[in-house]
């Protein structure tokens, strides 16, 4: 999300409260005809109480039915994220740091980590920065017991630091033990999705071991979450390219993709993406859909055919717009 620096405007925004009830069956992958009619069932708001007017939410990470997302919610007016659970800041910047100035876009797998001689449940990854021109993003790792408490252990991915958007936008998957961590990279040669497998049983001594290129035949992957089951790989991404307009730096529509993977890092460079669904303004009923996820169990396998897409609308100044930022969930 872009960020700019702004007075505090006062956006008073009703919200209605909706509790979606019922289990959502996981369904294996049928045609690409009959997932476009799966996916074009009735949607909710998922509309969290927030602090009145000033507040957006956005990025949502979906773990075993917990949702953590980035919001605003601490500081009503202005744009300055931390990340979120339950209504409550779980994460927020450390002054000075490499992460001082913004945190956002979780992803939460769990397993058996370590870190200072501690034993963790939970890994996170996230978007950090320094900066207040959207550049020179970068990835770190936090850790839990609780999804509540976290330890930050340090970055883990770094920016080039050439004047443009860095890394971020993680998304992990723990397969079998091993950490798959995507990321997109924006530098000034090229916007896409690089994906590491890593050893993390130890954070106080990660191991790489390779690092690929993800790429899709339909459109350049930025803004990726990724999902697995029994033999498929799912992937929820911007579409390219964005509307003009006030919001022109977000996707009018999220894009659901699947492919055949076998556990590997070397197949998630040749994979062959089918675009399963495509979810704009015909389904949500809002101008922008971007920052989806995938509803995952612990480890990053899809547990029900449900999107989480956060939405958004042109209502006026840009921090007006910025107060828009809300969740739908999406059959797909």
């Amino acid at each position: 999300m872009k960020k700019r620096p702004f007075t505090k405007r006062k956006l008073l925004l009703f919200l209605q409260v909706v509790v979606i009830v019922g289990a959502v069956a996981f369904l294996t992958l049928p045609t690409a005809k009959k997932q476009y009619e799966d996916y074009e069932r009735s949607i909710q708001e998922d509309n969290v109480p927030l602090a009145g007017g000033g507040v957006y939410k956005y990025c949502p990470t979906s773990i075993n039915g917990n949702v953590l997302y980035c919001s605003n919610e601490a500081t009503p007016g202005e744009v300055k994220d931390g990340i979120c659970y339950n209504g409550k800041r779980v994460l927020a910047t450390t002054s000075g740091a490499w992460d001082s100035v913004q945190v956002c876009d979780p992803t939460v797998v769990e397993g058996d980590f370590t870190y200072e001689g501690n034993s963790y449940t939970y890994l996170m990854a996230y978007l950090g920065c320094a900066t207040y021109d959207c550049t020179a993003n970068e990835v770190g790792f936090a850790v839990s017991n609780d999804l509540t408490s976290w330890e930050k252990t340090g970055r883990i991915v770094s920016a080039s630091r050439d004047g443009y958007w860095g890394v971020g936008q993680p998304s992990l998957i723990n397969y079998d033990g091993r950490i798959f961590l995507f990321y997109t990279s924006g530098t000034a040669s090229q916007t896409t999705t690089y994906v590491e497998e890593l050893d993390c049983s130890d954070l106080d001594n990660v191991q790489r071991l390779g690092k690929v290129q993800v790429s899709c035949n339909y459109d350049f992957i930025s803004n990726a979450d990724f999902a697995y089951s029994d033999g498929t790989l799912y992937m929820t991404c911007d579409t390219h390219p964005f509307p003009s307009g006030d919001l022109n730096f977000i996707s009018a529509e999220q894009s659901v993709y699947s492919a055949s993977w076998d556990g590997s890092l070397d197949s998630l460079s040749s994979m062959d993406w089918m675009r399963i669904a495509l979810i704009g303004e015909a389904t949500t009923g809002h101008d922008r859909n971007h920052n989806g996820c995938f509803a995952r169990d612990g480890y990053g396998r899809l547990s029900s055919r449900t999107l989480y897409v956060t939405t958004a609308d042109e209502v006026g100044s840009w921090s007006e717009n910025l107060y828009t930022y809300r969740f739908t969930t999406v059959g797909f």
